[in-house]
């Protein structure tokens, strides 16, 4: 019984030091993510002053009936911004099939290789 609970008194600092470390790796894992992105921060700011204009124009007048609205945004996907969320300048991937398909078509196409 005394060999078991001096074990134990030894593994207490080996088992704060654990805690400490994967409490530094989750900070670490939820932080990166953040820290990925490559979009540039700029990339917004071009038709910054146009959506502020309208935006002011908005408020300034009364609430728009849900036909007038329909008639600014014929086209468009968005409202606000008709001419930057116009369908043919969003990005589109041209692959469009789930990677879990394609990793099942790798794997067929190596069977029927060998």
């Amino acid at each position: 019984m005394k060999y078991l609970s001096a074990l134990f008194v030894n593994i207490r600092p080996l088992r704060m030091l654990m805690s400490i470390v994967l409490s530094a790796v989750l900070v670490f894992a939820s932080s990166f993510p953040a820290l990925a992105g490559k979009s540039p921060t700029t990339k917004g700011v071009e038709q910054l002053p146009q959506i502020e204009e309208k935006s002011k124009e908005a408020l300034a007048k009364p609430a728009m009936s849900p036909e007038s609205i329909e008639a600014r945004s014929q086209g468009a996907l968005n409202e606000v911004q008709p001419e930057a969320a116009d369908r043919d300048k969003m990005y589109r991937s041209s692959d469009t099939m789930p990677p879990a398909v394609k990793q099942v078509e790798k794997a067929i196409a190596k069977l029927k290789n060998n």
